[in-house]
């Protein structure tokens, strides 16, 4: 909504700038500002902030520094999720005690990191405050059980029923199962931030082994001989062939041999037992699958439909200016 009406009353309701000082004895410093309202609520320049910070405590930090384009679309989320907490008011979803819920998923962010100091060291590193992630969390919660409640659950399960096996019938192809290999494997396992030296004896490592198996030499064998020696560990595998080991894996006959391959973990040598090829699945094998993929994509494009009547009845604006005068490197 960009009416001059709605601006005006934007204007005298909230401050164009929030103004926080930091006081000392002769100066004042503005350290947060004001980029967007929702229903007269503001969305400043540091709520924007925290959630790239957050983001790099729960996923992933960007890779470098968010473009304008990207500052746009996270706060757009912002935005979003403003918009369907105020419906979440509505139907009673915010009075309800979330407490335990906020705390499972504060569990399963900490379980991401080795430890808890760990844990509070990145808090630290992105200048947020424990209570800031929580509050985070909370609100995800709010939005995932509005959204939930409101567009997945009233999907008609009867069209679906309908629109399951005309789908199945027009998109077999997405349904196919991979073929499978089986195989045996050594793995000398070298750390990614191990010296050049200690990764080229690894490397030389692997080729003694898999000349020892070649001279007919039993993995049992040569276990035995390593059995001390805690980077080097022997199993036997099952993969998909669509993932890149299993890719490499399936050129192979049975009892042929390869290696050592340069992997994520270190060096490999694998030998094919067995593989079996692709097939088409059955209806039944993925009725479910793709009931959910249409209930999610109608909840979806209901969703849609209700944030544009949302964004159109309630009064929101983007101060453009503000928004350009977010910093990058935070």
């Amino acid at each position: 909504m960009n009416t001059q009406k709605l601006l005006s009353n934007i204007l005298l309701n909230t401050t164009f700038f929030l103004l926080l000082f930091v006081w000392n004895s002769d100066a004042q410093v503005l350290i947060d500002s004001v980029i967007a309202v929702v229903d007269e609520q503001a969305i400043t320049q540091s709520e924007l902030v925290d959630e790239f910070r957050i983001a790099a405590i729960t996923d992933k930090p960007l890779s470098h520094e968010p473009t304008e384009t990207k500052k746009q679309e996270q706060l757009n989320l912002i935005i979003r999720r403003r918009l369907v907490l105020k419906g979440a008011k509505r139907i009673g979803i915010t009075a309800i005690d979330h407490k335990k819920q906020v705390a499972e998923r504060i569990t399963k962010i900490r379980a991401r990191f080795p430890s808890d100091e760990a844990f509070h060291n990145a808090l630290q590193k992105q200048e947020l405050e424990i209570e800031s992630l929580e509050k985070w969390v909370y609100e995800q919660i709010i939005y995932d059980a509005y959204y939930k409640r409101q567009f997945v659950n009233r999907v008609d399960s009867k069209e679906i029923d309908k629109l399951a096996p005309q789908y199945f019938e027009k998109n077999k192809a997405q349904f196919i199962a991979p073929g499978k290999v089986t195989f045996r494997s050594v793995l000398i396992t070298v750390p990614s931030d191990e010296s050049a030296e200690k990764k080229q004896a690894a490397k030389l490592l692997a080729e003694q082994i898999n000349g020892r198996l070649q001279n007919g030499e039993t993995y049992e064998e040569i276990d035995q001989s390593f059995k001390t020696e805690k980077s080097i560990s022997f199993s036997s595998q099952t993969l998909t062939t669509d993932t890149p080991l299993g890719a490499i894996v399936t050129e192979l006959e049975p009892a042929e041999r390869k290696g050592p391959i340069a992997v994520p973990e270190g060096y490999q040598i694998v030998e094919l037992v067995k593989k079996t090829s692709a097939r088409q699945k059955g209806y039944s094998e993925v009725k479910d699958e793709i009931a959910e993929m249409i209930r999610q994509n109608k909840a979806e494009s209901e969703f849609k439909k209700w944030l544009t009547r949302q964004k159109a009845r309630e009064p929101w604006y983007i101060f453009d200016d503000a928004l350009k005068r977010v910093p990058n490197n935070y």
